[in-house]
């Protein structure tokens, strides 16, 4: 250890804990986005089946498609229910609402 600052070994272990963290970070980070968008996608599905609910209401549409931010939404009235398809990263989701 020389009097001058750090010594080679301190800077590496500073280094180790540093990396430690930030990678152990960065796939929390990764879940809580995809979670946050999953959120973001089941709300516009919910909103799609609201605004199916009106247009059923008043013109008695029973199917439409509804694009936001480049994802699909495809609502069907059937039974008594609003049911909006949409894609979750290349899986299918279906969110139904009574009418």
């Amino acid at each position: 250890m020389n009097e001058k600052g750090q010594s080679w070994p301190e800077a590496m272990l500073s280094l180790l804990v540093v990396m430690v963290i930030f990678g152990s970070s960065l796939p929390m980070a990764n879940i809580l986005t995809s979670s946050a968008t999953e959120k973001k996608q089941a709300m516009i599905a919910t909103q799609t089946a609201y605004q199916a609910a009106i247009l059923y209401k008043s013109s008695g549409q029973t199917t439409g498609r509804r694009s936001h931010e480049d994802l699909h939404y495809t609502w069907t009235v059937s039974d008594r229910q609003i049911c909006v398809a949409y894609d979750i990263q290349q899986i299918e989701s279906h969110r139904c609402v009574n009418i």
